[in-house]
């Protein structure tokens, strides 16, 4: 007897050259081809990793019994044209759609006629049972937590079911990719790394929050063996796809064994994680461990929201200011990069509260890094559910998938989407603008350096409030569009207006700085340091109104526009009356800044290799943002005259 073919499907976007492992959907098959009675009856024959052209790939396909799709926001629309090609070309085969971009119910099944069957959650269980069902050894009707179509076409949607373990076989050590390598020479490949599944959170934005899954851990052996298999294949880069890593004590453990397998064989090179939210010591210590081996890609101090109202609408619980605060200090004292996370668009926010919650911020200490990311409405999530978006009157705008630092899709590409929420019941359209263009000042001018030295300055000398100097340039910007930040402003602007008529994106294009999309906060940094010279002269008038002393004056323009980063390298120096460089310096440590009058030369020493705008804008912007590459300061001597 012949065994039936299984087809499964998880395609991803590239990256240059680099392509994310189909992780999920090797995972589910690992686990139910571990059934010997699916082994024998059933075929693996491909795992689609690629966005193949779907009539071909469809076409050739060989006699597909089931085909099975794990759809994420950034393949669904592609899923469905596969799907509807196998359909097409194969109408006898089953089409399973799994994933977190699959709906707590089944509606979708009326709009798609060419889908079978949809997973709702965790997909292991229910897709081996699936494969026994089609055996006839168990009925459609008891496997949990799916959705079909009934004799009469209407959805019959079966109970929900959680799991208390996930001792799944690895795809890994089960040999699902090796032969990747082989097929694929051209790529390199990045490790997904999951050491345990399910959140300690319930939060209403994330789909994790809909799952009410405690956390179940992987056994070690398992997990030591999958970082094995990455440093055998010469794997560069380990994600880790925990909802929380570093949560568990033994968190630490497997980074003590990540870092001696780098040290032993140099693989993997780069880790990355989100990390628990109420942020620990023992993170620190991860944090540190992976710095001091040059391993980090920067560790997350999230808050999403700092409005009390906000966090209570959407189920989060943060740490306190005091405990961030005491964070930053460790973390800086030790100069290990962090970022820290905001979400714009949750209900009860408002452009006051997020303003202040910025403020906060930086007044804590964060000076390294804010990223600001608009509230994606998932379907699987709390927030995506009917009675929750009419309860918070969410109005959402369908955007083309946010993927920065991608290259421009073709003519002939399927596009993805997103919905991002731009209004809420405490903010107008209006308002969820002008907060996005706050935000984005914020980045560019703060945590991009551009102004930060000005705004510190003010802040610890002239008792003025960042938020009050960032939304005072803000208004400087709008009323001037002529200036060289007025102009890419008004070009963000634009596309904020756009987004609200479903044209708009979230990034931008442009092929001075390479062949990839630039986010807004990047892409104005890029755009004001090709005419840098003109905009510090553009920005003196703003300055002036904050009635600085003028020798002062003079050595902040100095140093501030000095200090930037251009694509042209090489040594230099510079004079100043005053201490700034240490001044600023002790300010990134968390230290008591004092400003002396102490004429010295500031010597820069700058040995990159990147002489171009393409150059710069990957390794400077892209890469370094993180590490704030972009500025002078690491590696700027001081000595007194």
């Amino acid at each position: 007897m012949s065994k039936k073919n299984i087809y499964m499907i998880q395609p991803n976007y590239l990256y240059g050259n680099s392509a994310h492992l189909p992780y999920a959907a090797a995972t589910v098959a690992a686990y139910a081809f571990s059934d010997p009675l699916i082994s024998k009856n059933y075929k693996l024959k491909k795992i689609q990793f690629l966005r193949e052209e779907p009539d071909f790939c469809a076409r050739m396909a060989e006699d597909p019994f089931l085909v099975g799709f794990s759809a994420y926001m950034w393949n669904f629309e592609y899923n469905l044209v596969l799907a509807e090609w196998f359909k097409k070309h194969h109408p006898n085969c089953t089409i399973v759609f799994g994933g977190h971009q699959v709906t707590p119910d089944g509606n979708l099944l009326k709009k798609h006629p060419f889908i079978d069957i949809w997973v709702q959650g965790e997909g292991e269980e229910p897709f081996k049972n699936i494969l026994l069902s089609k055996l006839g050894l168990l009925t459609l009707e008891s496997v949990n937590n799916i959705s079909f179509r009934d004799n009469e076409g209407g959805v019959f949607s079966t109970p929900t079911e959680f799991y208390s373990d996930c001792d799944y076989p690895s795809p890994y050590l089960e040999g699902y990719f090796d032969s990747f390598f082989e097929d694929y020479p051209h790529l390199s490949f990045e490790l997904m790394l999951e050491t345990n599944r399910g959140c300690a959170y319930n939060c209403s934005y994330c789909d994790w929050g809909n799952l009410s899954s405690k956390i179940r851990k992987f056994p070690l052996e398992r997990v030591y063996g999958e970082l094995d298999w990455a440093a055998k294949h010469k794997l560069e880069f380990a994600g880790c796809a925990d909802a929380n890593f570093g949560i568990l004590p033994r968190d630490e453990e497997i980074i003590d064994y990540l870092i001696n397998l780098r040290k032993t064989t140099g693989y993997p090179q780069k880790f990355q994680a989100s990390y628990a939210k109420n942020n620990s010591e023992r993170i620190f210590r991860i944090g540190k461990k992976l710095n001091d081996n040059k391993m980090n890609k920067g560790v997350t101090l999230a808050f999403q929201t700092l409005s009390p109202l906000a966090a209570q609408n959407v189920r989060r619980t943060n740490i306190s200011m005091d405990h961030y605060s005491s964070l930053l200090l460790m973390y800086n004292e030790a100069k290990i990069p962090t970022y820290t996370e905001l979400i714009l668009g949750l209900p009860g926010e408002t452009f006051e509260s997020f303003a202040q919650g910025l403020n906060q911020l930086i007044k804590a200490g964060q000076h390294h890094s804010i990223y600001v990311h608009n509230c994606e409405l998932l379907p699987g999530s709390v927030m995506g559910s009917k009675e929750y978006i009419e309860k918070f009157e969410i109005g959402a705008s369908r955007i083309p998938l946010n993927l920065p630092h991608m290259a421009a899709p073709s003519d002939t590409e399927i596009p993805e989407f997103s919905y991002i929420v731009t209004k809420t019941y405490t903010m107008s359209h209006d308002m969820w603008i002008k907060t996005n263009l706050l935000s984005n000042v914020v980045q560019c001018f703060h945590h991009m350096n551009l102004l930060q030295f000005f705004s510190i300055y003010l802040f610890n000398e002239k008792n003025i409030d960042y938020i009050d100097f960032y939304k005072a340039l803000l208004d400087f910007i709008e009323n001037n569009p002529t200036t060289v930040c007025g102009s890419v402003f008004l070009d963000i602007k634009k596309q904020l207006e756009g987004i609200l008529q479903d044209r708009g994106s979230l990034l931008f294009y442009d092929n001075n700085f390479g062949d990839i999309s630039w986010p807004y906060e990047e892409y104005a940094f890029l755009r004001i340091v090709r005419e840098l010279d003109k905009f510090y002269k553009d920005i003196i008038p703003f300055l002036h109104t904050f009635e600085i002393d003028q020798d002062i004056f003079e050595d902040l323009m100095t140093y501030q526009s000095k200090i930037i980063k251009t694509p042209i390298p090489g040594d230099f120096s510079f004079e100043l009356k005053y201490n700034l460089n240490d001044y600023f310096s002790a300010v990134f440590r968390g230290l008591e800044a004092k400003l002396m009058h102490e004429p010295n030369l500031v010597e820069i020493t700058d040995d990159r290799s990147q002489s171009d705008w393409a150059d710069y804008a990957r390794y400077i912007v892209w890469y370094g943002r993180k590490d704030s590459k972009n500025i002078h300061i690491d590696n700027a001597k001081v000595r007194k005259i």
